[in-house]
């Protein structure tokens, strides 16, 4: 059986980040996300467990396969489906080809970044069980909530008392 997950509620951008930082320190907990209306200086480095985005790499390969498929089409087409020798040029003039390269470069980065994106985010996910606790639709308009991972159902109690004291408005028990 997995830790028990805590959402603590907390009334503004100052009491999370104080929170956030209090819960990392202490033994036992981890902070595992944190649900804000808008951006919090600082909040980001306090969550636990944040990896470095793989999407670049994404938007490299995906560029790299696009601008490679252009290439090999266009030479294919000029010199081996439908050779036509033009006033003693060169079958591939890789001047010729460059636009269509570069065109279809940025739309194999672009869809291979957007896809990147669905799969990291976890979407599509059309439900979390996270909307079904009271009052967290405010996560959108003027609350600041904080998930807060226990090392065992044991602790729960102890880090449910912990979150309430660095002066959290509500804690629930996040359903699985």
């Amino acid at each position: 059986m997995s830790a028990p997950r805590l959402l603590a509620e907390f009334a503004g951008p100052r009491q999370i980040l104080l929170a956030a930082r209090q819960v990392r320190q202490a033994t036992g907990f981890f902070v595992r996300d944190a649900y804000t209306p808008f951006a919090v200086e600082g909040l980001a480095g306090e969550i636990e467990g944040l990896r470095p985005t793989r999407l670049r790499l994404a938007l490299l390969l995906g560029g790299l396969a696009g601008g490679l498929a252009a290439l090999l089409l266009q030479w294919l087409s000029v010199t081996q489906v439908l050779p036509m020798p033009a006033g003693g040029r060169a079958l591939a003039s890789w001047p010729d080809f460059f636009f269509a390269i570069f065109e279809m470069t940025i739309l194999g980065a672009g869809s291979s970044g957007f896809v990147a994106l669905l799969v990291g985010c976890g979407l599509p996910r059309l439900h979390h069980p996270i909307f079904d606790l009271p009052g967290f639709e405010r996560a959108t308009q003027d609350r600041f909530f904080l998930e807060v991972e226990t090392g065992d159902a044991a602790e729960a109690g102890r880090a449910r008392a912990y979150l309430k004291g660095l002066g959290a408005l509500s804690v629930a028990e996040l359903p699985r």
